[in-house]
């Protein structure tokens, strides 16, 4: 009898031991999963918020990347390119240290685009003692027809500015350009680029003229005529244009 019990003891005993290890290996395989797991989770976010923020905003972001709104495509495509046709003293030397100053914000194709503007305006004589400066004309700020996106990484910002120069204190230049910078995705330094934008100069297409009889923002808010500038692009409300060297 008592061999009896000895022996429904001991099964007992191993029963208990296979559900102990039962548990034991299931575990060990949820922590491993949950290791892996968050193995597998992004380790930084990058998050690009909306200016105005008075309406709400929900972000989607997907293995640690997040859409980029029309609007910081926009204002960095502005600054950017603001910057490098800022020549405050002398375009001669101004010119190439804006290039230099900027290259960190620049796609290597537009960076060799930009060194070869300027070589071709230094032996024109386009640049010795000029000032330059751009700035958005005067009614025609953001919206959002001028950013036509490529994809989810590249985009077409129609940039109206205004163009003036000067030499020797004497205003030489002073037009309305149309600017179709492409702005792409460029994660290559986050140190010196947190944007993780870069301009790529104009893609495919170039800079046009405007004609100042149709920089009236109620006329143009009136003519839903696209633009000819960039061949698949075609926002509504924008100015006219011709083409320009």
């Amino acid at each position: 009898m008592s061999s009896q019990k000895f022996t429904n003891a001991l099964a007992s005993s191993h029963a208990h031991n296979k559900q102990l290890l039962l548990v034991i290996l299931a575990i060990v395989f949820l922590a491993s999963f949950g290791i892996y797991f968050a193995w597998r989770q992004p380790k930084a976010v990058d998050i690009h918020i909306a200016t105005d923020l008075r309406s709400g905003d929900t972000i989607r972001v997907v293995d640690g990347v997040a859409p980029i709104n029309k609007s910081n495509v926009y204002s960095f495509g502005y600054y950017i390119w603001q910057q490098i046709n800022r020549w405050q003293a002398d375009g001669e030397k101004d010119y190439g240290q804006q290039i230099y100053a900027m290259q960190y914000f620049l796609t290597p194709s537009c960076q060799a685009q930009l060194k070869a503007d300027l070589s071709k305006r230094h032996l024109r004589g386009e640049l010795r003692r000029r000032t330059r400066h751009i700035t958005e004309i005067p009614g025609f700020p953001y919206s959002e027809n001028r950013v036509v996106s490529e994809g989810r990484d590249a985009w077409t910002v129609l940039l109206d500015m205004q163009v003036m120069e000067t030499f020797g204190g004497s205003a030489v230049k002073d037009v309305f350009i149309r600017y179709p910078l492409r702005v792409v995705r460029f994660d290559v330094d986050r140190v010196r680029n947190p944007w993780l934008l870069a301009l790529d100069c104009f893609g495919s297409n170039a800079p046009a003229r405007l004609n100042p009889a149709d920089l009236n923002p109620a006329a143009a808010a009136a003519n839903l005529k696209a633009p000819r500038l960039p061949g698949t692009v075609a926002p509504s409300s924008l100015p006219s244009d011709t083409s320009v060297d």
